[in-house]
């Protein structure tokens, strides 16, 4: 089982550690966490040591082309727009409408990706926002070149191509056809790694029940004709394994979810009459309890409370041999081997789909009861922060239905 880790870069030396004896040729009791490494384009351009640590290592490397940036303004010369491929204006459908711009485009990709050491392709691709968006055809138009293009320039490097959409527009089942089965079909003349779903909505980490259904569900089919990764997908990526989900992809701590509009809207020129906030580095501590990273501020107090404590802190020794204080002193690492772990725990279990669906309904169950002690303790300390216990109850919710779906299609 698939878990892919994207590498920022700052986690140069987090990947280094990770990979250390792996790298050293060394045989360890402990395997490396992860099964391969993402880098965003620019990240890739500036840290060519995460590139030599995952080659040393042996890992997968990918190079995401973020190409869901040209449907917006960029900063001029800087970071991603100053990438081969990159433009700092935003692109509407029809300058990607010809042949030769999709070529243009799918040839400076994918150079790029090579001259940067990856070992696994990405398509360019767009975030399709809408059913009947343009992007929507062009975003097709790019996957059918690229195969056209891979075998005229006699490249065999296995490919991972993104599906990137709106949850609400593309997630329902009346609309797997001209979205979803399209993007798939398209994939079976390439000699593909996998396919790497990732649906987009704007309140990922407090999710209603249609959210949590549309999510599950879709990846659910996509799943039976592909080998499928949930991509930029932290928060509910260990829950989709239970649906058929080869695995996912998230940030060490960090990028545990994305919407596509966010991500594009915080990279544009600022304005010159606003002044560019400033805070202090990031910091947070995954608990395995949620499957999900908590700023730092939100964590400190609930590993420091007598009865919740037990029930959060690292139960690894060879992760945190210091507990909470290993959690929060080296987040990232915990964050990565916590996630590796329960991908273990998952892939020991039976293959049929009714019990993964059950460890991920009564997983659910229990973060829902964990996440309102954890309000309460919250709240008693004037943290107006709060976990998401409905969310977690909707999340067990659909595993249930899905679970009693796939029974009532057996009998």
């Amino acid at each position: 089982m698939d878990l892919l880790i994207r590498a920022g870069r700052n986690d140069h030396k987090l990947l280094a550690q990770l990979c250390a004896p792996a790298a050293a040729g060394l045989w360890a009791a402990r395997p490396v966490p992860m099964t391969g490494v993402v880098v965003d384009a620019h990240v890739a351009a500036e840290r060519s040591l995460l590139r030599e640590t995952a080659d040393a290592a042996g890992l997968p490397f990918l190079v995401d082309p973020t190409t869901t940036l040209l449907t917006d303004e960029q900063v001029p010369g800087k970071g991603w727009a100053a990438l081969p491929f990159a433009t700092p204006t935003k692109l509407q459908p029809s300058d990607l409408s010809t042949e030769r711009a999709q070529l243009d485009l799918i040839d400076r990709c994918l150079a790029f990706q090579r001259s940067q050491g990856a070992t696994i392709l990405i398509p360019p691709y767009l975030y399709v926002d809408r059913r009947n968006s343009a992007w929507l055809d062009v975003n097709q138009a790019l996957l059918e070149q690229t195969g056209r293009y891979l075998r005229r320039e006699g490249i065999d490097l296995p490919v991972a191509p993104v599906f990137a959409a709106s949850l609400h527009q593309f997630g329902p089942k009346a609309h797997w056809a001209a979205g979803l089965d399209r993007f798939l079909s398209a994939t079976e003349d390439l000699n593909t790694r996998f396919v790497a779903l990732s649906l987009s909505w704007s309140s990922p980490r407090k999710a209603n029940y249609d959210a949590v259904a549309l999510l599950a569900a879709s990846t659910h089919h996509a799943a039976d004709s592909r080998r499928l990764v949930s991509w930029r997908q932290g928060l509910y990526g260990a829950a989709l394994t239970g649906t058929g989900a080869a695995g996912y992809e998230t940030g060490p701590g960090h990028a545990e979810a994305v919407h596509y509009p966010e991500l594009a809207a915080g990279r544009r020129p600022p304005k010159k009459s606003v002044k560019k906030k400033t805070g202090g580095a990031e910091h947070n501590v995954f608990l395995a309890a949620f499957s999900r990273s908590v700023d730092i501020d939100v964590a400190r107090p609930l590993l420091e409370h007598h009865l919740l404590r037990g029930r959060l802190v690292c139960p690894d020794p060879g992760c945190c041999h210091d507990g909470a204080t290993s959690m929060i002193e080296s987040w990232r690492e915990h964050a990565v081997r916590a996630r590796h772990r329960h991908l273990v725990e998952i892939e020991r279990m039976p293959t049929s789909p009714g019990w993964r669906l059950n460890k991920t309904a009564r997983d659910a169950e229990e973060a829902a009861i964990q996440a309102r002690a954890a309000n309460e303790v919250l709240t008693q300390r004037r943290i107006t922060w709060q976990f998401p216990e409905e969310t977690f109850r909707h999340l067990a919710r659909v595993a249930d239905d899905l679970r009693g779906n796939l029974n009532r299609q057996a009998a």
